[in-house]
């Protein structure tokens, strides 16, 4: 039995209507036991909260940093999109208004967001990356120290897919609607176990033969990859261990997860469904004269997608 034809928590962007939505969003679910759904307030229609994040005990990571690395070499990608991309996502993780958004799963906590160098990986650009062939890239990164060794339990290290190749997950990939996707695994150094916290991101595109590579939500793919970074980086901050709990079975691992084990991002994309530009948009910066693409994530305080908000919101989730 694969993996997504049991109930496990979301840790992927899926496309809305794709088959990698169908294999992972309908069918997701805690891995310990289910929490209560709440009573329909008529027949066959659920409340509006049910898809309201529940705190599970797990970690979260408030001060938070993140990496860009970038495979298949320089010669792979434009010096313009990774500009754009990693200005752009420093911007977002920084900006204000969509963190007032996220507050609220913070209650007493600041929130922060520091962005590492940019890398480029030497290597030739692959057709197709597996889940894997991810693992092991992440590993020979910290075996090469090409990644610094230091707050390695608050990183997150943002694998970034060239244009063409295809990203995999158990079984399915990019071309059937995956974003991306975010993960962690564990290592021994020295006697000691240090646990390392990646995404891997599919460079959205339309391909010369019509098929979508990830979710194309905007007008350039750079724009798409941002959002995808933006949907991962703030799972990764309120749900980080969303691996161990599907590994061990384990509820208490997660963090922010709603009652069908779905993280921050998830329910606003299956909401939007075709209508992607509902969620995916472009907001201001000021008083920069630019415009941010992100994706829009949950919130409880509306009990749907949010932002950008003036002030956080007066009362923060409460933890369950």
């Amino acid at each position: 039995m694969s993996a997504y034809q049991k109930q496990v928590p979301m840790r992927i962007q899926a496309r809305a209507g794709s088959k990698v939505e169908q294999a992972y969003f309908a069918k997701s679910g805690l891995p310990g036991l289910d929490w209560p759904m709440p009573r329909a307030i008529a027949p066959d229609i659920a409340p509006a909260p049910m898809e309201d994040l529940i705190f599970h005990g797990g970690k979260v990571v408030p001060h938070m940093e993140f990496q860009n690395i970038y495979l298949g070499g320089t010669g792979s990608w434009t010096q313009s999109d990774v500009q754009f991309i990693d200005d752009t996502i420093q911007h977002a993780m920084e900006h204000k208004q969509m963190n007032n958004v996220m507050q609220q799963y913070f209650p007493g906590a600041k929130l922060a967001c520091e962005m590492r160098p940019s890398i480029f990986l030497s290597q030739s650009k692959p057709a197709r990356l597996t889940d894997k062939q991810i693992h092991d890239e992440v590993i020979a990164l910290l075996e090469a120290k090409h990644i610094a060794d230091r707050d390695l339990d608050s990183c997150l290290f943002n694998l970034l897919l060239p244009a063409g190749t295809v990203l995999a997950f158990e079984d399915m990939s990019s071309l059937e609607g995956l974003g991306g996707y975010h993960s962690s695994l564990h290592v021994s150094r020295d006697g000691h176990e240090r646990t390392l916290y990646f995404s891997a991101n599919a460079f959205s595109e339309r391909l010369p033969d019509g098929q979508e590579n990830g979710i194309v939500a905007f007008d350039q793919s750079w724009k798409s990859v941002v959002a995808t970074l933006y949907h991962e980086i703030n799972e990764f901050r309120t749900d980080a261990d969303v691996n161990d709990a599907i590994e061990k079975n384990d509820n208490d691992f997660l963090g922010w997860s709603s009652r069908r084990g779905r993280e921050v991002g998830d329910q606003p994309i299956f909401q939007a469904g075709s209508k992607l530009n509902q969620v995916f948009k472009e907001i201001s910066d000021r008083p920069r004269k630019v415009l941010l693409p992100v994706q829009l994530l949950y919130s409880n305080a509306v009990h749907g997608a949010e932002g950008p908000i003036a002030k956080p919101h007066a009362k923060a989730a409460e933890l369950v």
